[in-house]
């Protein structure tokens, strides 16, 4: 994957952050040298530090035994300026990709902590996503700041891929659905006796329903028939495939993309504990540059 990038000799190295919405597998975090920030999730028994406090295992675990659904918290512009100040002092310039502000006050946040400091070496970016939607365009950021692109470049493909990111989701479990409040109890109940399988995609940064299905086999088929009508050229594009402690069912999905399509990169990752409040285990997603 390569970028017609280089590194002057008098610019600054450049950091990306990011948020643990974002999803980004740990190996790959350090691979890129992203720095990543902790949401909260709130149970009832006390509240953890995502990914940090409480994995994807022991999150996934409590939420089937919770009587409510968890909150969360944002990170507070306090967590921002000690990250900033951290990053900028080591001599780099940073550049935070952050959830959709939709969603959550934590692009506020940093840019409060960007306002408190008066640095201009900070640059805060609201991707109006989140999950892996979100990591992919990190990851993406990460690699070219790796390879000595400029700032403006890394923002330029930024802007890009959150005008032109795609994805999709597929709900297994409908009653998170229904406790969020996406759903009545006369509506998830009927779901469930079809066998409904909702689809939802990400517009103006905000979930939204899309479609329909019955039925999990008929979930994918939609998957690979959008994608096909679509005429995306896959051998061109790195795919992010996610899942909701649902990995067999994401397996499903990586082999249908591999018998139709002739696949550049494919990226998996497992939704975390915010996104995972809400789309509740099974979910399976996929997310692409159209």
């Amino acid at each position: 994957m390569a970028f017609n990038c280089f590194l002057k000799g008098d610019e600054m190295g450049i950091r990306i952050l990011t948020d643990s919405v974002a999803d980004i597998p740990k190996e790959i975090a350090k691979e890129l040298n992203i720095e990543i920030l902790p949401l909260t999730v709130n149970f009832e028994d006390g509240s953890y530090k995502d990914n940090v406090e409480i994995s994807n295992e022991e999150f996934y675990e409590k939420l089937k035994i919770a009587k409510n659904l968890p909150t969360t918290s944002q990170i507070s512009p306090g967590d921002f300026i000690e990250a900033f100040k951290k990053i900028t002092q080591n001599g780099e310039e940073v550049i935070a990709i952050l959830m959709s502000s939709r969603l959550s006050g934590t692009y506020n946040s940093a840019v409060t902590a960007k306002d408190y400091l008066k640095n201009e070496e900070i640059t805060v970016i609201d991707s109006s996503l989140v999950t892996f939607t979100q990591g992919l365009m990190v990851i993406k950021a990460a690699r070219m700041a790796l390879k000595g692109c400029s700032k403006s470049e890394i923002v330029d493909k930024i802007v890009y891929m959150k005008e032109n990111m795609e994805c999709k989701f597929i709900i297994e479990d409908i009653d998170y659905l229904k406790k969020g409040g996406r759903l009545t109890s006369s509506q998830a109940l009927m779901s469930k006796l079809l066998n409904i399988k909702p689809i939802l995609t990400i517009e103006d940064g905000r979930v939204v329903f899309e479609s329909k299905v019955r039925g999990k086999k008929r979930a994918i088929k939609w998957v690979i028939n959008w994608l096909k009508t679509n005429d995306f050229k896959l051998e061109e594009k790195t795919i992010g495939l996610f899942h909701s402690n649902n990995k067999q069912y994401l397996m499903e999905l990586h082999e249908e993309l591999i018998k139709n399509f002739g696949v550049r990169e494919i990226i998996e990752a497992k939704v975390g504990a915010v996104v995972g409040t809400h789309a509740g285990p099974g979910c399976i997603a996929i997310a692409l540059i159209k």
